[in-house]
């Protein structure tokens, strides 16, 4: 019988089909067994794994060599044919095996017993022991279900019983959710691009959210024939999405632009008049990883950048600006699905049965409330019928605005309505007040385009809506408003007209007669001193 070296290199790359038809079978371990596999690692949930037992014989420690290699108790059949445990290992079949393994090819050929010979359980750093063994070849499976689990299954081992210890083989990735704000407004931490954990947005202003799956580079990821990945977004009411802006793959400083057909978008769950969630597919990352990168020893960074806006059903209440909850903000979430199995149909799978934790990003947005009245702000001089524009900081560019039913407030235009002009209430309970919702934060000039008639329009007023917002370490978000007050409140005073002459009036008109008079006078008084010189 010949010995060989090259069957755990072999047995690494093992593919087995369970046959599901045949009963479990336990070995009877004689007093010698006393070899052990002891699985190390840590996994956050408890797993599950079963011992295979494939070959059995005699090791020689020194030349590190098996020889009379005999079937082991969970084998059943190897390339169609059945066979006995306990039964020698023809040479041919050993080098058959052999050089398969070297030519890259799985060998699918080899049937096991549809569960293994022995279980253990093991989470955390709790390691798992597999005692009394023959010495032989054993593989080892994590039968953990982890289907919808933020973890993976360890790759199968493949391992001689002495007294060994190995790692466990599991990798998994995580996601990440950002929203970009304009750089000056963005909050601590944000990245140069002004992408962060929160931001402050108009209604109506498009913007960017960013998803990114990062896959750290890990030796165990090299189990996997394939790799797939699946972003599971969730935007809130009060956000429309607008379309995909890039996919990208990013390795170091190298990158690649995916093309639509390198992934599957699936928008169907969307909704016209916002909120809704997509999914966007990728098969196989391994296949469109950027140049230079080699899978399992590179970092990998997969970015999705895609528009979305915030609507009129976006929230704006006080809550919002100090607590941050999904129940009084807009928020949006993402989670990511992952391959975490890598000897599911030989590798990675198509619809990715790991699951991530779900990442959530936080979008605010302000109300200012104006109050328009006569002579002074007391309450009973609310004045009805002011007419205002709302402009940017520089009172050049006007900020388009339209009187909102469902909002009870004026909010920015969408695009290709017609803005309006803002016009102090007269209705009872709303006399003089011209609310706006749904403007990002920075500095606005607010101006009176036509008093009420008898009153003098007001100086313009510019006001800062002044914002602080986070990201809480319980998982919730904090906006701190600054400038003219917590409560972003303008009060807007008219004067009456003056009583003093106009220009134009009767005070000019008495003044042109007196002057009319007084040259009339000195025409007179030289005329007559004329014919007097005459005269004389």
């Amino acid at each position: 019988m010949k010995t060989t070296k090259r069957f755990i290199a072999m047995a690494a790359a093992l593919t087995l089909t369970a046959c599901a038809a045949m009963p479990m079978s336990i070995m009877t371990v004689s007093a010698e067994d006393t070899s052990s596999i002891t699985v190390t690692g840590t996994y956050a949930k408890e797993h599950t794994f079963e011992i295979y037992q494939v070959m059995a014989g005699k090791y020689d420690a020194t030349a590190k060599t098996f020889s009379e290699l005999k079937w082991g108790a969970d084998v059943t059949a190897y390339s169609g044919k059945n066979v006995t445990p306990g039964d020698l290992v023809s040479d041919a079949d050993i080098e058959a095996i052999s050089r398969i393994t070297d030519a890259g090819t799985l060998p699918t050929s080899l049937t096991l017993k549809a569960t293994g010979r022995k279980y253990a359980n093991k989470t955390g750093s709790e390691d798992v022991s597999f005692t009394g063994l023959q010495e032989g070849y054993y593989i080892i499976k994590d039968v953990t279900n982890l289907s919808d689990q933020d973890d993976s299954n360890s790759a199968w081992i493949v391992q001689v019983a002495g007294t060994t210890n190995i790692a466990i083989k599991n990798a998994k990735p995580t996601v990440d959710k950002q929203v970009q704000d304009e750089t000056t407004d963005a909050e601590a931490g944000a990245d140069a691009d002004g992408y962060g954990e929160s931001a402050d947005h108009a209604i109506n202003e498009s913007f960017n959210f960013k998803l990114k799956a990062n896959i750290l580079a890990d030796a165990d990821l090299k189990e996997y024939s394939t790799y797939a990945i699946k972003f599971n977004d969730t935007m809130c009411d009060g956000v429309t999405y607008e379309g995909i802006e890039s996919v990208t793959v990013k390795s170091g400083s190298n990158s690649k632009t995916l093309a639509a057909t390198d992934y599957t978008l699936d928008v169907t769950n969307i909704k016209n008049d916002g909120g809704g969630s997509f999914t966007l597919l990728i098969n196989d990352i391994k296949t469109l990883l950027p140049a230079s990168t080699t899978w399992g020893e590179s970092d990998i960074v997969v970015e999705v950048i895609y528009k979305a806006h915030l609507n009129e059903k976006a929230v704006v209440d006080d809550d919002s600006r100090s607590n941050g909850t999904i129940t009084d903000t807009n928020y949006n979430s993402v989670y990511l699905n992952y391959s975490n199995n890598p000897d599911a149909t030989g590798g990675g799978t198509t619809q990715p049965g790991g699951k991530s934790e779900t990442d959530y990003v936080w979008v605010f947005t302000y109300e200012v409330d104006n109050t328009k009245y006569k002579i002074s702000a007391d309450a009973g001089n609310e004045l009805e019928g002011a007419e205002f524009k709302l402009y940017d900081s520089t009172g050049n560019t006007e900020i388009g605005l339209i009187y909102d039913n469902g909002l009870a407030a004026y909010r920015p235009v969408a695009s290709g309505e017609p803005a309006t002009v803002m016009k102090s209430s007269d209705a009872a309970s709303t006399k003089g007040q011209f609310n706006i919702k749904g403007l990002d934060a920075g500095t606005y000039v607010l101006k009176e385009t036509k008093a009420p008639d008898g009153y003098n329009a007001a100086e313009n007023i510019t006001f800062t809506i002044g914002a602080t917002h986070t990201e809480e370490t319980d998982g919730t978000a904090k906006v701190v408003l600054t400038g003219i007050n917590n409560e972003v409140e303008n009060k807007i005073v008219d004067t009456k007209n003056s009583t003093l002459p106009a220009t134009g009036g009767i005070g000019t008109t008495l003044f042109i007669l007196g002057g009319g008079c007084a040259a009339g006078i000195a025409g007179i008084y030289l005329i007559s001193k004329k014919k007097t010189r005459e005269e004389e």
